[in-house]
């Protein structure tokens, strides 16, 4: 993974962490749908050109963000 986008993710991870609101949450939720489909088109035009190393690298990142989704899914869940 590139420090890059690890740095992204840490700081999407870090804004979600402090979310004190709906609003907030709302917000890193879409910006995380919105990588989710970016990676998605990423990922199907890898496949058909069998680029299978972007592939691969493009799934890792989709991971990553399933991630995010899963604590955002929490977060928006009460207790």
């Amino acid at each position: 993974m590139d420090s890059q986008f690890l740095m992204e993710i840490m700081e999407i991870n870090e804004k979600l962490a402090e979310a004190q609101n709906e609003a907030v949450i709302k917000e890193i939720e879409s910006i995380v749908r919105g990588k989710q489909k970016e990676f998605t088109e990423n990922v199907s035009r890898a496949f058909e050109q069998d680029d299978f190393e972007k592939a691969k690298e493009i799934l890792t990142k989709m991971r990553y963000f399933s991630n995010v989704e899963e604590k955002i899914k929490l977060k928006k869940t009460p207790l």
